[in-house]
């Protein structure tokens, strides 16, 4: 026994040291594998060229700030992100031929995946898809064609789908590509022009610059793009910064109709039998669609709503991966289409829209999955011609609205400030001279939303003949039936060409700017202490102002304060509704319930009889967080048809933490 017990006593440390051996051998190896990862990954800020401009106009009179892309209080929330991964077992069995435009099998495909189209094999078919009548939320399919060798569908979209010997569909695919319209004109000369929007929602110069360094070094470096980087927003989403783009007039609030009489830019090209296109992604979110009842005729003559609402309807994009439709990544089908647009009307004038949604909207790192394929589409295009007579514009119509990265002060500006750069054919500078010149000079200058519908109609006038600085759209105006409309799109535009010079001494005001998201006051102001008095004060207005709005809405809670996060104090002058402000806070906290992030602005207003300052809010209130699902307890119809909501566009989603898309 008493052997044994000594026996017991030497064992125990022996035991202990070696689970002590193990514990630290675990933790070392755990934490050099992090550190080996954070110090080999490969990161943004080095592969990034970053051009600092140090040479400021003094003249300017709006010194907007310009921001390092890689500023120290973002990098925590700045990252490579993890590429598209498609289903690998899925083959391409059809496809269209980017040159002929002609639908045919691809064998390799039918190599790879074992299939035969002999008697005993597959039997393949398509159907061609069509917009119904007056219609913006249905499609139409027509009648199984079967694919025998080579065919020209007559329509830009149609579904494949194959069955086997047992009639056991195995394999289903959509197709895009552009079919030319008769009623569009060839160029009647050597000096017309047209435009191309490659659009991409949701993204800012900066984070351009992040996320996509492949396709911004072929921008600025390769072909000389022209950035604007004093371009600032007119809204806060796309809606509001998109119709000034297409109408050079602010959005309406009361805009719940269907958008078919509202003069937009596109019809006046249309009127010149110039080919058009709009394209959009994610069509429960489109802009003319989201909470609202669509546009009732086609907007122009080749419409990318009626593809995407297609593929969204299908089985086989319900079965695909994130971010594909099949074995592609959506984006690739997407910027296809735009392609075969711009080859198939290449001898004649264009004007396209696109705006590309899902890869950028809802988070800001998220967008360099396609930055290869985007530098790919724009140097293909410019490699086989396709630009050579058309204005080409690679835009943001805002920066990213609710990642984390918006309650820094950074990106509050990001948000302001878009991503836009112009690319011009190099014969333009002959024949055009002071256009280059121009836009050299514009890209340090203040400029907004306003000023792309100027340029848009610039571009226009080597078409029509007009003068663009005396172009009344009268024939427009007279397809408005509402007084209303009539009226709002009656007022003149604030919008100058970017290829006229914009003044040296342009403010917000004068670029149509409201001056909640101006920039020229950044870097005078002054950050508070949350429990300053304005703080405090400011934070209390906005609430009473939530709950003022609330107390129709039973199904709402009150809003309450968790906590103020940021004040900023400018002592510059704030407009609104023609009453100047001399000071202004700028107030981000968060409220209850729901964990809202809320950012606005007050004009501070003192009383002369008592001396005491009282808090206006000035435009809208911003909410810089992901809203979730938290308002679904009210039906849409009322969501969309309140007059209050429709007024208080943003507020009513802030209020009722509502998923804001569009």
């Amino acid at each position: 026994m008493k052997y044994k017990k000594i026996g017991l006593q030497v064992k125990e440390p022996y035991y202990f040291l070696q689970y002590l051996f193990v514990f630290v051998t675990t933790i070392v190896i755990v934490t050099v594998y992090h550190v080996q990862r954070e110090l080999v990954r490969p990161k943004l800020e080095h592969l990034v060229i970053y051009q600092n401009l140090t040479e400021r106009d003094s003249r300017v009179n709006c010194q907007f700030p310009i921001l390092h892309p890689f500023h120290a209080s973002i990098l925590k929330y700045v990252f490579i992100p993890k590429p598209i991964r498609c289903m690998e077992r899925s083959y391409r069995l059809t496809f269209i031929d980017m040159n002929t435009g002609l639908l045919q099998f691809n064998k390799s495909g039918f190599k790879e995946s074992g299939y035969s189209l002999k008697s005993n094999g597959l039997k393949c078919n398509y159907q061609e898809i069509y917009r119904p009548k007056n219609d913006d939320f249905h499609v139409i399919y027509g009648p199984q064609i079967p694919i025998i060798d080579l065919h020209e569908p007559q329509t830009d979209f149609v579904f494949v789908s194959c069955v086997n010997f047992i009639g056991l569909t195995v394999y289903s695919n959509f197709h895009a590509y552009a079919r030319r319209r008769p009623e569009v004109r060839k160029f009647k000369n050597h000096d017309e022009l047209g435009v191309a929007v490659i659009g991409i929602d949701s993204i800012s110069r900066l984070n351009f610059m992040r996320q996509m360094p492949k396709s911004y070094n072929f921008l600025t470096k390769e072909i000389d793009g022209d950035v604007m980087y004093g371009f600032t927003k007119v809204g806060e989403n796309t809606f509001p910064n998109v119709i000034p783009m297409l109408t050079g007039r602010p959005f309406l609030t009361e805009h719940n109709n269907r958008f078919d009489d509202w003069p937009y830019i596109w019809k006046d090209f249309f009127r010149e039998k110039v080919a058009t296109l709009y394209a959009e992604d994610q069509p429960e979110f489109n802009m003319f669609d989201y909470l609202a009842k669509g546009i009732t005729i086609q907007p122009t003559l080749h419409y990318m709503r009626t593809f995407w609402l297609a593929v969204e309807q299908s089985m086989l994009y319900k079965m695909s991966s994130p971010s594909c439709l099949g074995p592609t990544p959506k984006h690739l089908i997407y910027f296809d289409y735009l392609k075969s647009f711009m080859k198939v009307y290449r001898d004649s004038p264009i004007f396209l829209f696109s705006l590309f949604n899902e890869a950028s909207h809802d988070f800001v790192n998220t967008v360099g999955v396609i930055d290869l394929d985007y530098m790919n589409f724009l140097k293909s295009s410019f490699e086989e011609g396709l630009f050579n007579r058309t204005i080409v514009f690679v835009l943001g119509d805002h920066g990213n609205r609710m990642d984390f990265i918006r309650r820094t002060k950074i990106g509050t500006i990001e948000d302001r400030m878009p991503m836009v750069t112009l690319i011009t054919p190099e014969w333009v500078k002959v024949t055009y001279p002071s256009w280059k010149s121009s836009l050299r000079d514009n890209r340090m200058r203040l400029t907004s939303t306003f000023d792309i519908y100027a340029t848009f109609r610039h571009v226009l006038s080597t078409i029509n003949g007009l003068n663009p600085s005396t172009v009344i759209y009268q024939k427009a105006l007279e397809e408005i039936n509402n007084s209303i409309v009539k009226s709002h799109f009656s007022e003149k535009s604030t919008g100058i060409s970017l290829f006229n010079s914009i003044p040296l001494t342009r403010d917000c005001n004068e670029a149509g700017i409201p001056q909640w998201i101006c920039v020229c006051h950044e870097g005078k102001q002054k950050q508070l202490d949350p429990n300053h008095p304005y703080s405090l004060a400011a934070t209390n207005k906005v609430l009473n102002y939530f709950n003022e709005l609330l107390e129709d809405l039973q199904e709402c809670a009150k809003m309450k304060l968790a906590f103020v996060e940021d004040v900023y104090l400018y002592e510059t002058p704030q407009k609104y509704n023609n009453k100047v402000y001399e000071k202004s806070v700028q107030v981000t906290f968060k409220a209850q319930p729901g964990d809202g992030y809320f950012e606005a602005t007050l004009g501070i207003e003192t009383k002369s009889q008592d001396n005491d300052e009282d808090f206006v809010i000035i435009g809208q209130v911003f909410r810089i967080n992901k809203y979730g699902h938290q308002a679904d307890c009210l039906p849409r119809i009322k969501l969309a048809k309140m007059p209050i909501l429709k007024e208080m566009n943003t507020q009513c989603n802030i209020v009722l933490n509502k998923i804001q898309r569009k």
